[in-house]
């Protein structure tokens, strides 16, 4: 018999973490468990009963809070004739709304036809946002959240003796659904006291923790046509694809909801404070953006075997794209006045600057050019060359004209004006990019016991970059009208980037493999103004340092350790016409983890894994000093993990399974939340699960999972916390 530990997520079911294969190990060859690869019928059913917030472990889980029951997976496979096939795989799973349904005929020597289509649902929280300070806590409704994506395809081949041959794909993805967003919006519920006097409040009392979802409507539709054929030791491949895209997506931008500030407004002296739903002014509304495109590339490539050492390669493509762009961002602000609340679409007072409203449609064009060439060399035995280089012209152009929607709003008043200002805004933009990029890879086995690789590319792509724009302020004083200004850009772009990799494996017996590699990444973006932008600059480098280990011991046949090591640090620079280079967004990574397996004898497996990691992004802290230590504060994403799985043998017929896992994060720091916004990740969660898989025949096997989930969200404030009890069952039968 021998151990296997054979990962299992089942379409979706469950968090993988929790369930795996509940077949680890196998009995003797006469007694094996079934393995079905051809011609059966998985039949499961999951569930799951969550005290707590059963959005959030929808999500992790990624298992309907109302559970799941189908057809998991099936498979029928046929001999037509002999030299036909005929395959047809399934699978259908309400709850998780996982469904699959894949058709395909090969004939030997002619070719073949398969179509399909498959959609899954991803779930998502909507989880909200939380402030600790006075444990304020705002979810979005409705809390379940969902994005579908599906993909229906046909691909056929025809590939007779002695011809070309010929390929045709066709797919069409989509991607439907309401997810949350990063992107949140201000509110002033926060707990912090906000003074009339304003020299009293260092940091605006407002935070980030709105929460805000997107909608997704996404079509991409892919047709290719290709023509293979080989001339003795040169082969050449023509293809022609066809793209076009349709995506409306619109995301909400609601800040400050609940506020509204009085009229007139409240005095500095005496000193007051001012309770936060007098605090600011309502803004609602969406950020739809639209895009349709429409591309076409032509590739063709050639590889062609020279001698027993040196083979050659080289390629060229061009790729064209028509694009129409389309947005809408209507904001509607509300205000008091004398008169009582007062709204409209980027409403403004005298001298304000509106939230900015438009409606635009434009068009993008681009024409990208590529060719690439090289050689591979295999001068000896031992030694492997790759040398090629790469080379791109790249024409992007874009125009649009944006209508900025404004309206006069009085509050002494209390006046709407009645045909808001409406401010046309052309812009336009262009990009010219020539790129040249080298690459060379090597690799070197005549050391004993000792292989030895490396690789270096190089990128350079000098270009020039234009662009109008046309943009809204804040008007003259008393006058009703907002203020609009042009401007234009005209920059040259050198962009520089060198990547090197060194390494060995170094394997001195069956005892030890040692992989170790030292890689480094060297940037650097530097945008030159000339013309009305004589005096712009700007520079962004940043370099990166690193290292990777991996070492396997097996120090007994029973017995195998696998140890794996990165470090990386990057230090990152910029530079400008008005401040001196300084340093910005310093990052170090170290991560180890390490895996054991023990095999006793052929009844027992077990194996444990625990996974360290330390992950910061530094700021300003801590040299800014004072109060900006705490509102500039560095990104940690530092947490360890583990897991324990043991599966065993009960009887010649049965296989079970037990596994534990833990993860612990602890960079919440809800002391910093009256200077800024607390994002750092702190919580822990664990599992624990036992499972079974019995043997009724060569062609029935059953399986039975259940499960113990318990997790914990610091970062939310305990309202995303759940825990409770997750089972899955399922049958499989041959035919």
């Amino acid at each position: 018999m021998t151990a296997k530990n054979n990962f299992f997520r089942p379409a979706g079911l469950l968090a993988g973490a929790l369930l795996l294969s509940s077949n680890p190990l196998r009995a003797a060859e006469s007694d094996a468990l079934p393995s079905f690869d051809e011609n059966y019928i998985k039949v499961s059913a999951a569930g799951m009963d969550i005290k707590g917030s059963r959005a959030a472990a929808q999500r992790r889980t990624q298992l309907s809070k109302v559970g799941v029951a189908g057809i998991e997976a099936f498979n029928l496979s046929r001999e037509l004739s002999k030299v036909t096939t005929m395959q047809i795989d399934g699978q259908a799973l309400p709850g998780a709304e996982d469904y699959l349904l894949h058709f395909r005929v090969e004939k030997n020597e002619v070719g073949s036809v398969e179509a399909g289509y498959k959609t899954f649902r991803t779930f998502y929280d909507g989880v909200g946002g939380f402030f600790p300070t006075n444990n304020a806590w705002v979810p979005l409704q409705p809390r379940a959240l969902y994005v579908d994506r599906g993909k229906f395809y046909v691909n056929a081949t025809l590939a007779l003796p002695k011809a070309p041959v010929f390929a045709f794909r066709y797919t069409n993805s989509t991607r439907d659904g309401r997810k949350d967003s990063t992107i949140w919006g201000d509110t002033s519920f926060t707990g912090i006291p906000n003074y009339s006097l304003s020299s009293l409040n260092p940091v605006s009392i407002a935070r980030k923790f709105l929460p805000a979802y997107i909608q997704l409507d996404e079509r991409r539709e892919v047709i290719e046509g290709s023509v293979k054929q080989t001339f003795g030791k040169t082969t050449a491949m023509l293809s022609v694809v066809g793209t076009r895209i349709d995506n409306l997506n619109s995301r909400s931008v609601d800040r400050f909801v609940g506020e509204l500030r009085p009229f007139p407004a409240i005095p500095a002296n005496p000193v007051t404070i001012i309770p936060p739903e007098r605090s600011n002014n309502p803004n609602v509304g969406f950020d739809t953006q639209g895009m349709k495109e429409n591309a076409w590339t032509v590739t063709g490539r050639v590889e062609s075997s020279l001698s027993e050492t040196v083979s050659v390669y080289g390629g060229v493509s061009y790729r064209s794209s028509d694009g129409d762009i389309t947005a809408s961002r209507l904001i509607t602000i509300t205000m008091p006045s004398n008169a009582g609340p007062i709204s409209g679409i980027g409403g403004f007072t005298s001298a304000g600057r509106p939230p900015y409203s438009y409606t635009t449609a434009g068009t993008v064009k681009m024409d990208i050019y590529t060719a690439n060439v090289g050689v591979n060399l295999k001068p000896s035995n031992d030694l492997a060359l790759e040398v090629g280089v790469k080379a791109e012209d790249t024409n992007i152009s874009a125009n649009n004209l944006a209508t900025y929607v404004s309206t006069f709003m009085n509050q002494t008043t209390g006046l709407v004006a009645t045909t808001p200002q409406r401010d046309l805004a052309p812009n336009w933009s262009k990009v010219l990019q020539k790129v040249w990029s080298p690459e060379v890879n090597a690799r070197y086995t005549g050391i004993k016991k000792l292989s030895l690789f490396g690789s270096v590319d190089y990128r350079s792509a000098p270009g020039d970059e234009r662009h109008l724009d046309t943009h809204i302020g804040p008007g003259p004083a008393g006058s009703s009208v907002v203020a609009v200004a042009v401007g234009s850009k005209e920059q040259r772009e050198k962009e520089k980037y060198l990547n090197t990799k060194v390494g060995g494996i170094w394997a001195p017996g069956s005892l030890l493999t040692v992989r170790a590699e030292l890689f480094t990444k060297d940037h650097e973006n530097r945008f030159e103004g000339y013309g009305v932008n004589a005096g712009d600059l700007y520079v962004l480098d940043y370099d990166v340092f690193g290292a990777r280990v991996t070492a396997t011991l097996r120090p007994a046949p029973t017995w195998a350790f696998l140890t794996r090591y990165t470090a990386q640090t990057g230090k990152a620079a910029v530079l400008t016409d008005v401040y001196a280079r300084g340093d910005s967004k310093d990052a170090k990574r170290h991560s180890i983890s390490e895996t054991v397996t023990w095999t006793p004898n052929n009844l027992v497996f077990v194996q444990g894994d625990v996974n360290f990691v330390y992950d910061t992004i530094s700021t300003a802290y801590p040299k800014s000093g004072g109060l900006a230590n705490d509102v500039l504060r560095n990104a940690d994403n530092n947490y360890w993990n583990g897991n324990l799985l043991v599966g065993f043998v009960v009887d010649r017929v049965t296989n079970a399974q037990i596994q534990a896992t833990y993860y612990r994060a602890n960079n919440y720091e809800p002391s910093l939340a009256a200077a800024t916004m607390p994002y750092g990740a702190g919580g822990r969660e664990y599992s624990v699960s036992f499972g079974v898989t019995r043997k009724f025949s060569n062609r029935w096997l059953a399986n039975a999972k259940v499960g113990y989930f318990d997790s914990r969200n610091d970062t939310m404030g305990g309202n995303a916390n759940f825990r409770g009890p997750l089972a899955y069952v399922s049958t499989q039968h041959a035919f």
